[in-house]
């Protein structure tokens, strides 16, 4: 719509003069009046009207007075010039100053009808002309911020000067906000593009500076709009509106007191935005040029090592249904992704593979799990977005899992430790592992040990795996595998401990029972 001013001293004109015909389905909307020429300059500076009626006589200072100031600052507005006098000096004057048109009083509806619509067409064809020029522009600043940010206009001086035209000259700073919308089953690309479109009205309208497609992400160059550690609420109020209730993860860069360092600064922002998986949704998250862009990730052979340890551990705590030890093996597990600097698919590739190692040796002692149901928890982990989100999945997973495993028969912690034995036989267990693991001092629990069991830890473990080791020799293994198979590194260690169990050598016993099974036979 275009603004109209009604400028007269007698407010029965002014009246009659926004009645007389029907302005807006002219396309005007009525803005204001004045009833005296020096308000009348006030107004035009405050309202900027496209169209104003000024009367020729007024007290102070006439009408030809006000257009002949307005025209020194504004060459575009419009005049329809009323006089109730046909003084053709007067009408002489007013058409050196541009006006459209002179028209007596009383005014004549048709003839006043007949200039407004002509002055429309006018303005339509202007604002027609300023969109489309607009909109160029629009797309040569998007165009041009694209080529800046990704370093393919260093070498151009030319689009340097050009982008400082279409930004203005006057900034003392520029500050990078690269945005990802999540996209979901319920947040599709339509809502990420809507989204765009909200944050790019709002960040007009205040005038902060210009949105623009970075690949995947939308980009904000803000203007004069620091945004340090602790501050940027305002900013991120916009982003949030703009997101409603789509996730999404925002990094801001350093302030650059030029355009041509933009592009170290965009690089910065983008390593970050590309390993944001980590990064908490709904913040602004800040990050410096000086930052490494790219991280090396930790020596593969140590970071298998510790993926192993805690995978055993997290297998242990799993075992014994200690959900403490779960949200503990997890948070440990987080950390050395985080120290490592492993990129969003190699956290959970880790994590996946740590879950099937567990989740494979635990079915194998729990006989009531079947793994394909809880290995889709490695499915649903892939899905996550998030780093906070997979680990709270995970958490709430591996917890009930725990619960689960924990709460099947109500023993002494005594009877546990002695069913985990029962388990990991084979493995190398100490005192010192299963007090950490059931949460005990390891002088109390082997006090506990010895008066529930009658045993020491040790003499205990030892008499389980060597009761192990004679059906495993019924069965016409090897000494040498049976050693191994039930903890025993060392070939001669195990010789001594067998003969000292049964009084014989384990190859005694072996030939032994090949004699009994033979005499048998015939």
């Amino acid at each position: 719509m275009h603004k109209l001013l009604i400028v007269d001293d007698e407010p029965m004109i002014r009246a009659g003069l926004r009645s007389i015909i029907d302005w807006e389905s002219l396309g005007f909307v009525w803005v204001g009046e004045a009833a005296s020429g020096p308000e009348a300059l006030i107004k035009h500076g405050q309202l900027s009207p496209d169209l104003i009626l000024m009367d020729i006589r007024m007290p102070r200072m006439d009408g030809l007075q006000v257009i002949e100031e307005i025209r020194k600052i504004d060459s575009s507005c419009h005049f329809l010039v009323l006089s109730g006098h046909a003084d053709f000096s007067y009408a002489q004057r007013a058409i050196q100053f541009g006006i459209d048109a002179y028209i007596l009083k009383p005014v004549d509806d048709d003839e006043l009808y007949e200039n407004v619509v002509r002055i429309a067409g006018i303005l339509d064809k202007r604002s027609e002309q300023a969109a489309s020029l607009g909109h160029r522009e629009t797309l040569r600043r998007e165009e041009l911020l694209q080529l800046a940010v990704s370093g393919d206009a260093a070498s151009y001086p030319e689009i340097w000067k050009e982008l400082e035209q279409l930004t203005g000259d006057s900034a003392k700073s520029f500050q990078l906000l690269l945005i990802e919308w999540s996209r979901t089953e319920e947040h599709t690309s339509a809502a990420s593009i809507a989204a765009r479109r909200r944050l790019t009205s709002v960040v007009q309208s205040n005038r902060a500076g210009w949105t623009f497609s970075s690949g995947a992400y939308t980009a904000v160059l803000l203007k004069d709009y620091v945004v340090q550690e602790g501050t940027g609420e305002l900013l991120r109020q916009w982003v949030q509106q703009a997101a409603q209730e789509q996730r999404y993860i925002a990094v801001v860069g350093d302030a650059v007191p030029a355009l041509v360092q933009l592009p170290s600064s965009y690089e910065a922002v983008l390593a970050a935005i590309k390993h944001s998986f980590r990064l908490s949704s709904g913040e602004l998250h800040l990050v410096s040029g000086e930052e490494q862009a790219v991280h090396a990730e930790a020596d593969e052979e140590q970071l298998q090592l510790r993926l192993q340890e805690l995978a055993q551990k997290l297998y242990y705590m799993l075992d014994i249904g200690s959900q403490d030890g779960v949200r503990l093996m997890l948070q440990e597990a987080g950390e050395l992704a985080s120290t490592s600097r492993l990129s969003e698919q190699r956290i959970k590739t880790s994590f996946a593979q740590m879950l099937t190692i567990v989740l494979n040796k635990l079915t194998a002692v729990h006989v009531q799990l079947a793994i394909q149901d809880e290995l889709r928890i490695v499915t649903d982990l892939y899905k996550q977005t998030n780093y906070d989100e997979m680990m709270a999945l995970l958490e709430d997973r591996l917890s009930q899992l725990a619960f689960r495993l924990g709460n099947s028969s109500n023993v002494s912690v005594i009877k546990q430790i002695t069913g985990f034995i029962e388990r990991h036989y084979a493995e190398n267990l100490k005192l010192e592992t299963l007090a950490e693991l059931f949460n005990y001092n390891s002088g109390y629990l082997g006090k506990m040990f010895k008066n529930f069991t009658g045993e020491h830890f040790n003499t205990y473990l030892d008499q389980v795996r060597l009761r192990h080791a004679v059906e495993l020799l019924q069965q016409g293994l090897k000494v040498h595998q049976v050693s191994e198979l039930v903890g025993y590194a060392n070939v001669d260690y195990f010789h001594a401990k067998f003969k000292k169990y049964k009084g014989l050598s384990p190859s005694s016993f072996k030939g032994m029972v090949k004699s009994d099974a033979e005499r048998q036979e015939s």
